[in-house]
């Protein structure tokens, strides 16, 4: 059974429609369109897809039950090549948790929700980021869009907390997390700029920076 089969009788049974999907997981109706047709055979919604359908995730991506393949397969792939381009590395959504412990340490730890998403082991290599290191959040609030929206998935790299200026991170500031693109300037403070014009800069400076943390590098994102 075809990817295309799997979701259209999964979808069936659920008693779904296709917009209905779609609005579930936070894509557009076209992109779940050119899934059930055949147009498309691989998206990093597809576990999100599985789990409001009720059914297999890894069944639902390749066809095959967790019987059938080997843990070390799927979580561990260490070959790159034409042959193991159907091997998955499955990544876990979270969100951050914040603690300011004594002094100036600000600490976090993510919690997983929202299940996982595959993909291929030739995506660390060609993004230049460990596996081990991706972390996927949802993003909230509009103040990046159009480059990001409310609801999108992000990936950081958590690795890369040093600031390249112009790129863009996850960061916790003044009490919250947040995601900016940040330039610094030649005092050697930190601009947090957000890409919606209605949100201003934030200014991180010497003073203020004890509240202040890289969580990582944004290199990825789905909407």
């Amino acid at each position: 059974m075809a990817l295309k089969d799997r979701l259209k009788d999964s979808r069936l049974k659920a008693k779904k429609t296709q917009a209905e999907v779609a609005e579930a997981v936070k894509m557009s109706q076209p992109a779940y369109q050119a899934l059930e047709s055949g147009k498309n055979l691989k998206s990093a919604f597809l576990p999100l897809i599985a789990q409001f359908l009720g059914v297999d995730g890894y069944w639902l991506t390749t066809g095959n039950t967790e019987d059938s393949f080997r843990e070390s397969d799927v979580f561990s792939p260490t070959v790159v090549s034409a042959e193991s381009t159907d091997q998955y590395v499955w990544v876990e959504v979270v969100e951050a948790s914040f603690s300011c412990g004594t002094g100036e340490s600000i600490e976090f730890h993510f919690d997983a929700i929202n299940g996982k998403i595959p993909f291929p082991a030739s995506f660390f290599k060609e993004k230049r980021v460990a596996q081990e290191c991706m972390r996927i959040i949802k993003a909230k609030g509009d103040s990046m869009t159009d480059y990001i929206k409310d609801g999108d998935l992000v990936g950081i790299d958590i690795s890369q907390t040093e600031v390249i200026d112009g790129e863009i991170y996850a960061v916790y500031f003044a009490g919250e997390g947040m995601i900016k693109q940040i330039f610094k300037e030649a005092d050697g403070s930190l601009i947090l700029h957000s890409l919606n014009e209605k949100f201003r800069d934030r200014r991180v400076t010497e003073e203020n920076g004890k509240n202040f943390k890289v969580m990582g590098r944004q290199f990825w994102r789905a909407g």
